[in-house]
């Protein structure tokens, strides 16, 4: 079992990347859209936006809620409690299924991959396998326990069946869908599987016959939640229209139509007996309506955020509901009583809500003051029947949702969901600074510099953390002088290369890495140029990814001196990698062609334009010599030394005087700002 893609060094474009995070990352960050729970040993595994699938230790609901009312929240003292996480996915989670008699866990991600954990008791989780059949975004999972069989589909269209008893060995390929797949359901004997998506449509599938699929229609958007009862004869469908249908399977129609929702309905839930469904969404309420008359429905609570998936703590007669929002909190909300927890109800929570609205004939009294709810649900819930806390909450840290590359290129600014600036530097892949609550514009007016630094590196930042890439085509572009690096060296124009300096700093550990270096000597030119890299803390993710960013292998930076590791490693590392940090081979630094002209405040009478071509780090200072020397022919040149050049010379672009120590590239793009070789005008300095 292997989490490397067996890809030889021959194959298509590769890149890399890797992730600044802290060494623990105990609470998520970002969206919550994937929900599993453990009963029997009182486990929630929650995922998302973050890549980490995390569990946690929850009590049961009659321990939850406090008399005293108030919100119970993960920590210290409090009754749920963060146990481990399982990394592996490197992008969101999508989806999770529990199976194997609760010992297994599988999740899919939109990394195209399906994976596999074991997740005994006392915290003894380990990663097991990678299915990687998918190629595109993997959406939906589902899992028939009476059959022992888990299946996947994904935006690639293809819906996979896997036997859990065969370790995990495909046995199906479910054919017929015409576009991404969002939505999937399975009944327990996997005698249907019910399947859609962007087409609109409802696909019925036979994994028994593989016969041609069957279609359901009603939906006028998206479908994003399917579910099935035991026998297959009903199902239930949400979609981005805003409805929650039922159909009749033998019939293949579409018996039931809710329309109680304002705008996109993303996640439902349904009880064991196919009595009641929850539902939610887009427009943040999470209802509750009898199957049987989708017209009628309770108004249980509002999230903070668009809601991305509910989970029932159990499915005989449920007690309370963990939901999932675009927001980093995951909270627990009692279904006992709607009143509790804003009228200090008993801490059973006994109550019971039993009046149902109806969209087709609403109630003629007018609603509360200052009620805010979708338009048709508005005339109907009274203010006092909605929970406004959360019997549980797992709290969620904050993502970095802005940030802005330095001029620098070296140095990351960003600001995140709650407004706290932070200054990151990618080379040494760590926070910095903290600058606290502080518009992003005003902290990056402070930091910004005139100066230009080519670009080497691709920032995203969806997992709520800093992910950065490097790709073939620009990773080696930012050569500097050591001076401009800020790095203390005698010779301050020796020339350092960003890009080699991180492939050192990420393979430092790696024993091809380690070899070549020892062989190399200080005094090759490539290990002059990388010589400034920074040891990364060993707990960097770090991976090696197609051209179109899916991953063929992921490990931590501290681990790639491993045997295994190392050796998978060697198996996808693309060969401009190799080329760096085993045989020293750097490209050069480009060099820029420029004129040189007198002033026309020097009223020349047939200027005269001299045409060169150097590095584009070379300094104005340099310019300026050559022009005094060689141009203008001063006889005492030799004798004015660099430093004191300016004294002699000026030099400008677009009429602004340049600095001696601007380089001709930062000259070119703050300066100069267009397309054509650049000119520069000399001027003597007149002393009265």
């Amino acid at each position: 079992m292997s989490g490397a893609s067996n890809t030889s060094q021959s194959g298509s474009k590769k890149k890399l990347s890797f992730i600044i995070r802290d060494e623990q990352e105990p609470l998520h960050r970002s969206a919550v859209s994937a929900l599993q729970y453990d009963a029997l040993h009182s486990r929630l595994f929650t995922g998302g936006s973050d890549t980490i699938i995390r569990t946690w230790s929850v009590p049961q609901h009659k321990d939850a809620f406090s008399a005293r009312g108030g919100v119970r929240s993960a920590g210290k003292n409090s009754p749920v409690q963060y146990q481990s996480s399982l990394e592996r996915h490197t992008d969101w989670v999508t989806d999770m299924v529990l199976c194997g008699n609760g010992k297994l866990l599988v999740s899919s991600s939109n990394d195209t991959t399906v994976k596999v954990w074991s997740i005994e008791r006392d915290n003894k989780h380990g990663y097991l396998d990678s299915l990687n059949l998918h190629t595109d975004y993997v959406s939906c999972l589902a899992y028939a326990p009476f059959a022992e069989k888990v299946v996947s589909a994904s935006f690639d269209r293809n819906i996979f069946v896997y036997d859990v008893n065969s370790n995990f060995a495909k046995v199906n390929n479910l054919l017929g869908c015409k576009n991404s797949i969002y939505s999937l359901a399975t009944t327990p004997n996997l005698s249907l599987v019910l399947g859609s998506g962007t087409e609109k449509q409802i696909r019925m599938f036979d994994p028994r016959t593989n016969d041609k699929p069957m279609k359901m229609r009603g939906h006028s958007d998206n479908v994003r939640a399917l579910l099935l009862n035991d026998d297959g004869t009903r199902a239930l469908s949400a979609g981005s229209d805003g409805t929650i249908r039922l159909w009749d399977i033998g019939m293949q129609k579409n018996i039931a139509t809710g329309i109680a929702h304002e705008e996109g309905v993303w996640t439902i839930q349904v009880d064991a007996s196919f009595r009641f469904v929850y539902s939610g969404g887009r427009d943040r309420y999470v209802l509750k309506s009898p199957v049987n008359d989708l017209s009628k429905f309770q108004v249980l609570f509002k999230e903070e955020a668009p809601v991305k998936k509910l989970l029932l703590s159990e499915k005989e007669n449920p007690s309370s509901v963990w939901v999932g929002t675009w927001k980093s909190d995951i909270k627990r909300w009692s279904l006992n009583s709607t009143s509790q927890n804003s009228n200090g109800g008993d801490e059973e929570g006994v109550s019971n809500f039993s009046t149902y609205y109806t969209t087709s004939k609403p109630r003629s009294s007018s609603p509360p003051p200052g009620m805010t709810a979708p338009k048709h649900i508005q005339r109907l819930t009274d203010a006092r029947e909605l929970q406004n806390t959360p019997e549980l909450m797992i709290a969620g840290a904050p993502a970095i949702n802005k940030y802005k590359i330095l001029n620098d290129k070296r140095h990351v600014l960003t600001s995140d969901t709650e407004d706290n600036v932070a200054l990151y530097d990618v080379l040494a892949c760590k926070k910095v600074k903290e600058y606290g609550k502080l518009a992003l514009e005003n902290a990056l007016e402070q930091k910004l510099k005139t100066v230009y630094v080519p670009s080497w590196f691709i920032v995203d930042s969806k997992s709520g953390m800093l992910q950065i890439t490097l790709d073939e085509l620009d990773v080696f572009s930012s050569w500097l002088t050591t001076k401009d690096a800020g790095f203390d060296d005698s010779d301050k124009e020796t020339k350092v290369n960003y890009g080699g300096m991180m492939l050192r700093s990420l393979f430092e550990r790696w024993p091809p890495c380690k070899l070549a270096a020892a062989e190399a000597g200080e005094s090759d030119e490539v290990q002059k140029a990388t010589s400034h890299y920074y040891t990364l803390p060993e707990h960097t993710p770090f991976i090696v990814c197609e051209g179109n960013g899916r991953p063929l292998f992921r490990l931590l930076v501290g681990d790639a001196g491993k045997e295994f590791e190392s050796g998978e490693l060697a198996q996808c590392v693309p060969p401009w990698v190799t080329d760096m940090i085993e045989r020293n081979v750097l490209p050069k630094f480009n060099k820029m062609p420029f004129y040189l002209l007198p002033h026309p405040s020097t009223n020349p009478k047939q200027p005269k334009k001299d045409r060169l071509s150097a590095t584009e780090m070379l300094l104005v200072r340099k310019v300026m010599e050559h022009v005094y020397e060689k141009v203008l022919g001063n006889a005492d040149a030799s004798s004015v030394p660099l430093s004191e050049i300016h004294n002699k010379i000026e030099m400008y672009c677009n009429d602004q005087k340049l600095e001696p120590e601007t380089d001709l590239r930062t000259v070119k793009h703050f300066y100069w700002k267009q397309s054509g070789e650049l000119l520069l005008y000399y001027r003597p300095v007149v002393r009265n």
